[in-house]
């Protein structure tokens, strides 16, 4: 993975509808348009397409002609979970 790509992953909390919608199109390995994603996570559209384009602007996904691509492995998305959840276990702990 690129560095600004990762670093751009690393900024994202995991309780945001962006982490969400990346994680589902990372983990789909598809392509899906904005109404499929709404739809599948019960989400408002619009809201799907606002993160959707902050996610293309911080290099996350991709768009063509068919709809959005993640640009993210899933091993990188569960490093981030783990790094993430490891750093909330040991701040509740101090």
């Amino acid at each position: 993975m690129k560095d600004k790509v990762k670093e751009e992953l690393l900024t994202l909390d995991l309780s945001t509808l962006s982490f969400q919608i990346l994680c589902h199109l990372t983990f789909s390995e598809r392509i899906f348009k904005p109404k499929d994603i709404a739809e599948e996570l019960g989400l408002n559209p619009a809201s799907v397409r606002a993160r959707l384009s902050e996610l293309r602007n911080k290099g996350l996904v991709v768009l063509d002609s068919n709809g959005y691509t993640s640009t993210v492995k899933p091993y990188d998305v569960l490093m981030k979970m783990r790094e993430d959840l490891g750093n909330e276990r040991r701040g509740a702990r101090s």
